[in-house]
């Protein structure tokens, strides 16, 4: 189970709230409190502030224990960027993780080529 999944339901019940009552909270349903509950949708990080702020937990509280110290400057990095730069260092990823496929796609084609010889 995902940590922010188990640890959003764990805060509610201890403050006593529904979901439908969190869920009027954070300005989304009910429906989208028990599908991140139940892990049938993942928050984005917007979300996951706000239900930080709703249930007094910190941002980290809700980050999956795996996430580096790493991830979580780039998150932080990444959300204090202007709108337009979060457009382009998204788009810059991209780029990254297309090239990334490339090398990797080649260097499985030379491996093969020379297994061929």
């Amino acid at each position: 189970m995902k940590q922010y999944s188990r640890l959003i339901k764990q805060k509610r019940k201890e403050l006593g709230l529904t979901q439908k009552e969190l869920a009027r909270i954070v300005h989304t349903s009910q429906q989208a409190i028990a599908r991140y509950e139940t892990q049938k949708a993942e928050p984005s990080l917007e979300v996951l502030q706000a239900l930080s702020e709703a249930l007094g937990a910190p941002l980290s509280y809700f980050i999956d224990s795996d996430t580096s110290g790493t991830e979580y400057d780039y998150i932080v990095l990444y959300r204090s960027l202007a709108a337009n730069n979060k457009k382009q260092a998204l788009e810059f990823m991209k780029l990254l993780k297309r090239q990334e496929i490339e090398q990797d796609k080649f260097k499985k084609d030379i491996r093969l080529s020379r297994n061929d010889e």
